[in-house]
């Protein structure tokens, strides 16, 4: 097959799933997942993400997968409206090196005066770090800027009355992991610290917590680096609770409300928005098209192998 010699920056792929005809059924949560930037296996990760997530919960997907050049802003964040319509914002993506004030405030702004909550996995903590605005910080709950060696993390469960918490056990360990440095804020509530086993006074961070800024709920975790740690049954169950907190979809017990659960689901096709390097959107209706249509996607090498 001959491509097309232009560069996919953007791509973001609907996920529709039909839920059971219960009287109890809600539409479904309308989920965007931002995810990208290298240093990590976003690709797998996009899929371990979506399909643990809308296993567990009543949550429809759409996703960016996107790399941008060191600096350069990514073009999700472009784009007018680009969080309306959604409940939650899942960020997944590494975007260190852009630091203009503005456009870091900008994608605050969004979830602080929508309202749409955030979810905000391992390297997240990290995106906007080289910026001076705090805005991004006061959205996540924490200030990190580095991260110490990669072992198998010891989780503590230390907000065992928290509903996202209820059911996780008191301490579990990663197969693998790598820590980040956490300063809490006082906005946030930690529900979890890790560190390496046997050094826990040496090594201890806040690991998981949530954060309420204006509007935005926040559910995050630096736990996330390697896809063996995603794949925990354990984990997932982790982020399935923290996405419905975030929505305000997670009752008491820990539970998701009615109408949020797990439900019988039916798989429609998948539909691609496409957004391509001159600034041109294209849409198709399936796959097959987009595959037809001889793009060709940029990708950024996962674990710092550039």
């Amino acid at each position: 097959m001959t491509f097309r010699s232009i560069t996919l920056t953007f791509l973001a792929a609907g996920v529709a799933l039909a839920g059971s005809a219960s009287a109890e059924d809600k539409a479904p949560l309308r989920a965007l997942l931002i995810t990208g930037g290298g240093y990590h296996d976003y690709v797998t990760q996009k899929k371990i993400v979506t399909e643990g997530v809308s296993a567990r919960a009543n949550v429809d997907w759409e996703f960016v997968l996107e790399n941008p050049k060191k600096g350069e802003y990514p073009k999700i964040y472009q784009q007018k409206d680009w969080i309306k319509g959604f409940d939650v914002v899942v960020h997944n993506e590494c975007y260190a090196k852009y630091s203009e004030d503005e456009g870091i405030n900008s994608v605050v702004k969004a979830h602080v005066e929508n309202g749409v909550g955030a979810v905000m996995i391992h390297c997240a903590m990290h995106t906007f770090r080289d910026g001076k605005t705090k805005e991004w910080d006061k959205l996540v709950g924490v200030e990190s800027r580095r991260h110490g060696a990669k072992f198998p993390i010891v989780v503590k469960n230390v907000g065992a009355k928290h509903p996202v918490m209820l059911g996780t056990p008191a301490t579990w360990t990663t197969p693998k992991g790598e820590l980040y440095h956490t300063t809490i804020l006082p906005s946030a509530t930690a529900l979890a610290v890790g560190f390496k086993d046997g050094q826990q006074d040496e090594t201890k961070q806040a690991c998981i917590w949530v954060n309420e800024y204006g509007k935005a709920r926040t559910f995050a975790t630096t736990l996330g680096h390697h896809n063996e740690t995603m794949l925990q049954e354990g984990y997932l169950d982790l982020l399935t609770r923290g996405l419905l907190w975030s929505c305000g979809k997670l009752d008491a017990n820990g539970k998701p409300a009615a109408g949020y659960g797990k439900t019988a689901r039916l798989e429609r096709d998948v539909k691609f928005r496409v957004l391509l390097a001159n600034g041109r959107t294209e849409r198709f209706g399936t796959g097959r098209e987009l595959i037809r249509s001889g793009l060709t996607l940029d990708f950024v090498p996962c674990c710092g192998n550039e």
